[in-house]
């Protein structure tokens, strides 16, 4: 078996007072030893000439790791070569050593993907991130190999020490989610371009698993209590004149529409197109991707729900909703929305209103009002358990227990919403 041991050797001391640092190769008692493009100086090294600056060492680990996952991908063959053949084997130039990869073209494709899908919230999350790398290094294009632990690290102080601007993410927050959606790509790339069991590693390094991310600071609780949640019911539609549909109004309803249909997102609300017998059922956009269920989800439309689901309903059959005819993107009707109810947060003392405070409060009443138990508001909101993941494989789906949860919570509000009759312009 061979062995890989990084050293440095005293009488190899170069003329500026630096040592390269060699890689070791033991193998069958004998011995090779490979230069490397590394050359460190007396504050990198202890006295007995051992690496101590941790730079050094990672970048010399990652490459024995290299030469390990070539060693092991021979298998029993390493038995009958020769040290002189491994080092051949492990330095033979391949193509993954002249690869290259625009990290940053790569994420603005995948971008796109999910735009195109309606994974609206999750691209611009990327989109954030990547524009955020841009800014940091001052170009659009970064070659993977460009992103290593001093990038890394240097970005993460360079987030830190930006002025805090209005919509932006802020200190620690947006360190932490920055540095994870480009982790995400990081990774993504890898599973992509290397094939770990042929040997082909075109991208061999883990930066991110040496650098620490600050965590992001926990979110204010954005839900509302049951006396905001009446108040913003008995808020009079506006009769003001607006080019197209009146996001004012616009914003009241389709809050409490995701209300009354368990904090449904308003991603799901446009593109839902699945009515039958007084159920909508759809896949939440936002996890379907990354369950085996493609995360289905049936809700009964309760009778306070039923004035503003015959408002807003599709004539055509096409979908469940006819938001996509009021705006022709999910972009824009998210935007018309989140605009109305800045103004309703203003006239009702609420803070930074946005549409996800919905689904946050009805979790909220649900467990904390209705005495909704956590597990089945946990399934309410459609996440998975992962303690119970191979459990719930073997149960058959029953909404039920959904449904008499969200029967308590309207019981609970004890509101009329039948009247959403809007005043003449």
């Amino acid at each position: 078996m061979a062995t890989f041991k990084a050293e440095v050797y005293a009488h190899q001391k170069k003329a500026d007072g630096t040592y390269n640092i060699k890689i070791r190769v033991t193998h069958k008692q004998r011995k090779k030893y490979l230069a490397t493009p590394w050359y460190v100086g007396k504050e990198d090294l202890t006295r007995s000439l051992k690496l101590k600056n941790q730079r050094y060492i990672d970048m010399v680990d990652d490459v024995i790791k290299r030469y390990r996952t070539i060693c092991n991908n021979v298998g029993e063959g390493l038995d009958n070569m020769s040290v002189e053949q491994i080092v051949e084997l492990i330095t033979a130039k391949k193509e993954e050593e002249h690869f290259t990869l625009d990290i940053v073209a790569y994420t603005r494709a995948y971008i796109q993907k999910l735009f195109d899908i309606g994974r609206t919230g999750n691209a611009k999350a990327y989109q954030v991130a990547i524009n955020s790398m841009v800014k940091f290094v001052g170009r659009e294009s970064v070659d993977i190999s460009e992103i290593t632990v001093k990038f890394l690290n240097d970005w993460i102080r360079w987030i830190g020490e930006q002025p805090a601007r209005k919509n932006c993410k802020k200190g620690g927050r947006a360190q932490s989610l920055y540095l994870a959606e480009v982790r995400a790509m990081y990774n993504r790339a890898k599973k992509e371009f290397n094939d770990e069991e042929a040997g082909v590693i075109r991208i061999p390094f883990s930066p991110f698993a040496k650098v620490d991310i600050p965590k992001a600071p926990i979110t204010r609780k954005r839900a509302l209590t049951v006396e905001q949640m009446r108040e913003l019911a008995k808020v009079p539609y506006t009769s003001i004149l607006q080019t197209g549909c009146n996001r004012y109004n616009l914003a009241k309803d389709a809050f409490l529409l995701s209300f009354l249909l368990i904090g449904m997102n308003a991603v799901d609300l446009y593109n839902a197109t699945d009515y039958e017998n007084g159920r909508i059922t759809y896949q939440r956009t936002k996890t379907r991707y990354r369950r085996a269920d493609g995360a289905e989800i049936s809700i009964k439309i309760e009778p306070e729900a039923q004035a503003l689901f015959e408002k807003y309903k599709d004539p055509t059959g096409k979908r469940v909703f006819k938001f996509y005819k009021l705006y022709s993107s999910m972009n824009g009707f998210s935007v018309a929305l989140n605009k109305g109810l800045k103004k309703i947060g203003n006239l009702l003392g609420i803070d930074d209103l946005e549409f996800y405070a919905a689904r946050h409060t009805w979790a909220t009443i649900a467990t904390n009002d209705a005495e909704v138990d956590k597990y089945t508001v946990h399934t309410a909101l459609n996440h998975v358990d992962e303690n119970m993941r191979v459990t719930d494989i073997y149960i058959r789906k029953s909404w039920d227990n959904i449904d008499r949860a969200n029967r308590k919570v309207q019981d609970l509000m004890a509101w009329d919403l039948s009247d959403v009759t809007e005043p003449k312009k």
